[in-house]
């Protein structure tokens, strides 16, 4: 149970260090375990829940249960708060108790994306028979206060087909139109929506680019993996201002991708049933290397933008699931137990002047116990010295023996 202290009693106990030009820290790690449902029948076996991982502490949490929901689609913190989709719910936590704060009802929602305030979503889902659902809007967005309704995009002047990734670059709004619902008619087009003056527009990504499911943007290049027909994959990249547009088949790919993440300049991700996970330059998308020999099959995955370690989830689906940890070249560094079906890894990554500023008090023995800054119970046979974050933004609880 989280706990929180009424008095404040640290000053003494606690030491917070900066590393010189250690700026942002990775805080905490949020894991949304999808749990296992019973697709025939409908019933939820292992529940899906919401897991956090100290990086310091070397501790993985459950602290919360989202209820109603038989997978999630992605996750994003702003502000101090995370947010989820969730099988047709837009939830909002806070990220320090965990509570829920607000929810919304939003068929289909898919990827998530924040600009000025507003949570900008994607959408894409099937029917009670498990065919396609048409929907008015692929492109709507909330009130990131309270989730309330704020505006979209019709498929009038939208996008016309079911949509997933989004990202920002500049006022230009990316977003992935696939219409992956409707199987044997995706497509593969990226919108690109100008937020100053309303304009929408869409690039063609050929036939080769077929069905695109993650998007990044870094530098103005916006990137999109595509799982054209299940069979096979593509890289496809839109320089933002120019217009220009690339596919590129991946070779040997026999399988789309699940498992894909970009940092500095550098796109890794798996095959689906590929025991390596590859990795190409952003500007050299037809060539491809190895990066990771004999892999596991990771189901999602997420680079911390701290340090560049690589989180991947591995699981069976009904009755486990882990992370794996890895450095840049891809030595692993460490695994934590999580819950079934981890496919949404999420970073909380902070300013270190934010940290040396919470009230100390958050810190405390509480009837016997140490706890941390969000309340989790620390080793009992150690004494809590202070908390350091070293010049690769790395957070370091150091304990007294």
């Amino acid at each position: 149970m989280i706990k929180y202290l009424k008095e404040v009693a640290l000053v003494g106990m606690l030491g917070m260090a900066f590393a010189a030009g250690a700026q942002v820290y990775l805080h905490q790690v949020f894991v949304l375990n999808e749990g296992w449902s019973d697709w025939q029948t409908g019933e939820v076996l292992v529940q899906p829940t919401l897991g956090v991982y100290d990086p310091a502490l070397n501790v993985y949490e459950t602290v919360a249960s989202i209820e109603e929901a038989g997978f999630i689609s992605d996750a994003i913190i702003v502000n101090g708060a995370l947010f989820v989709a969730a099988d047709g719910q837009l939830l909002k936590y806070d990220a320090d108790s965990y509570e829920l704060l607000a929810a919304a009802e939003v068929t289909g929602v898919r990827q998530l994306a924040e600009r000025d305030g507003m949570i900008y979503v994607t959408r894409g889902d099937v029917d009670e028979f498990g065919m396609n659902l048409p929907l008015d809007s692929y492109l709507q967005w909330f009130h990131a206060d309270d989730l309330t309704w704020a505006g979209d995009l019709t498929t009038a002047n939208g996008p016309a087909y079911a949509t997933e990734g989004l990202a920002w670059s500049g006022d230009l709004l990316y977003i992935a139109v696939n219409n992956a619902f409707d199987w044997g008619n995706e497509v593969g087009y990226i919108g690109e929506w100008d937020a100053t003056t309303d304009a929408y527009t869409e690039f063609d990504l050929g036939e080769e680019g077929k069905n695109p499911n993650r998007l990044f943007a870094e530098n103005g290049q916006i990137i999109t993996v595509n799982n054209r027909d299940y069979g096979s994959a593509s890289l496809s990249e839109v320089m933002s201002g120019e217009g220009t547009v690339q596919t590129h088949v991946v070779a040997d790919a026999t399988a789309g991708c699940l498992a894909a993440a970009v940092f500095q300049g550098e796109l890794k991700y798996q095959i689906t049933g590929e025991n390596a996970v590859r990795t190409s330059a952003l500007n050299g998308l037809d060539e491809s290397s190895t990066w990771l020999a004999d892999a596991p099959a990771f189901y999602g995955a997420a680079i911390d933008p701290v340090s560049g370690y690589w989180y991947g989830s591995v699981t069976d689906y009904t009755t486990y699931g882990l992370v794996e940890i890895r450095d840049e070249e891809g030595g692993i560094l460490g695994t934590f137990d999580c819950g079934v079906s981890p496919g949404v890894i999420c970073m909380d990554v902070r300013n270190a002047s934010d940290v040396s500023s919470v009230e100390l008090g958050a810190v405390n023995r509480l009837g016997g116990g140490v706890y941390d800054l969000t309340g989790r119970e620390l080793p009992a046979n150690s004494f809590l010295k202070g908390v350091v974050i070293d010049a690769q933004g790395q957070k370091q609880v150091i304990f007294r023996q």
